[in-house]
């Protein structure tokens, strides 16, 4: 699911073709059976965009420069002709207060000017930004465990949910163990008023399996024989294994059904595919320096670790280089809460540190796992901030953090 969500898609591979969207989230159906790709069309930096659904089974993949380009033989203005994707029949209900409705001396409270929202009507489905990065328990019960969370989901070639991949053990990422888990034997149970996602296995069961292997689902690396870029080669359904990595990598231990949505949203974890195709029209030619923007990918929060972070190369407003992360500050139970960046200086000395919040920052990375920050400040506005602090952060922490709006 992750070399889907997030990827962008193009209405062709001539050299004419254009990027018309990109896919935010896929729609299952009760069996588990992709259904809909959310695509995301239109706007600048998320502001305006509309997302509209397209179905699965009409995508194609097809080979284009060495890359692999996601295909709707559609259009941007026939997809911005189609209604908005309401998201909230998917979502879970929330949950009721046992004092909902009472005033403060214990009788209904009922406002005259007040009507009720009229209830959601819940679909037969399950969005996979409800799945991922979702908690597995082991149960229900008082003594119940949570056991991993769900890193991603194989699909097979027919966009049939197979497994979910769940990250097991670790802390703040490191040492996490990836296993997979029949997505047909996970269960979604209500508890506290919340749904958990339950499958019947302890946390040493899954840590005992193998590790999931996904480099047997990833694109196979760029042709190197020019003859061979200048011809995409014949589409294929839209596919997230293969049938034989599916039966090495793929098939779990001991695994569970999913037929509602989970309960903790994913960070949803894309990568970013950008092909460089010949037309001009065709693919987001950007280069940040001599970084060529079109051969990063993004990177899932998921798989973002602190330490990660340290020395990345951040780019602002027009892709200018604006500073380096040189800090990562944490919450209190340990989560990144902010990255500090080192705005200006020469060699380290005299440059600001500004905090920037994590909240919908933009991680990429290339091939060789170098990291780099994206946002939308410029250097004037991050060296206009309020200078980070660790001593008074805690009690300053809404003047001293900045948040990408």
């Amino acid at each position: 699911m992750t070399n889907i969500i997030g990827v962008s898609v193009y209405n062709g591979t001539g050299d004419d073709a254009q990027n018309i969207g990109k896919i935010d989230d896929v729609v299952f159906d009760a069996s588990g059976k992709a259904k809909s790709a959310i695509i995301g069309v239109g706007g600048f930096l998320g502001v305006g965009k509309k997302d509209v659904a397209f179905d699965y089974g009409k995508l194609e993949w097809a080979e284009k420069n060495g890359d692999r380009w996601l295909v709707a033989k559609t259009s941007k203005d026939e997809l911005s002709a189609q209604p908005a994707f309401d998201r909230k029949p998917y979502d879970p209900a929330p949950a009721q207060s046992a004092d909902a409705g009472q005033s403060a001396t214990g009788g209904a409270q009922k406002p005259a000017d007040v009507k009720p929202a009229e209830p959601v009507k819940k679909a037969d489905g399950n969005l996979a930004s409800n799945i991922m990065g979702g908690s597995v328990y082991n149960g229900t019960a008082d003594d119940a465990q949570k056991i991993g969370d769900v890193k991603d989901i194989v699909l097979a070639k027919d966009g049939k949910a197979e497994s979910l991949v769940i990250g097991v053990g670790g802390f703040l990422g490191m040492g996490t163990k990836n296993v997979t888990f029949d997505f047909a034997k996970a269960k979604w149970a209500e508890r506290d008023g919340k749904r958990w996602l339950v499958a019947e296995a302890t946390k040493e069961q899954l840590q005992a399996q193998p590790d999931f292997n996904r480099k047997a689902y990833d694109p196979a690396p760029a042709a190197t024989n020019a003859a061979s870029n200048n011809a995409p080669a014949t589409t294929t359904p839209a596919v997230a294994s293969s049938d034989t990595t599916a039966d090495k990598a793929g098939k779990p231990a001991q695994p569970a059904q999913t037929t509602a949505e989970a309960t903790t949203p994913a960070a949803t974890s894309t990568a970013e595919n950008k092909p460089a195709g010949s037309g001009a029209s065709a693919t987001d030619q950007t280069t940040t320096a001599s970084i060529d923007k079109s051969t990063l990918k993004e990177m899932p929060m998921g798989d973002i670790r602190g330490d990660d972070l340290k020395g990345a190369t951040v780019y602002g407003a027009n892709d200018a280089k604006i500073g380096e992360i040189g800090d990562v500050v944490l919450t209190p139970d340990k989560k990144p809460d902010a990255v500090i960046v080192d705005v200006g200086g020469f060699l380290g000395i005299g440059a600001k540190e500004v905090a920037v919040g994590m909240d919908k920052l933009k991680f990429m990375t290339d091939k060789d796992g170098k990291k780099y920050l994206y946002t939308n400040f410029t250097k004037d506005e991050l060296q206009a901030q309020a200078a980070y602090d660790k001593g008074t952060y805690a009690q300053q922490r809404d003047k001293q953090r900045l948040i990408l709006k």
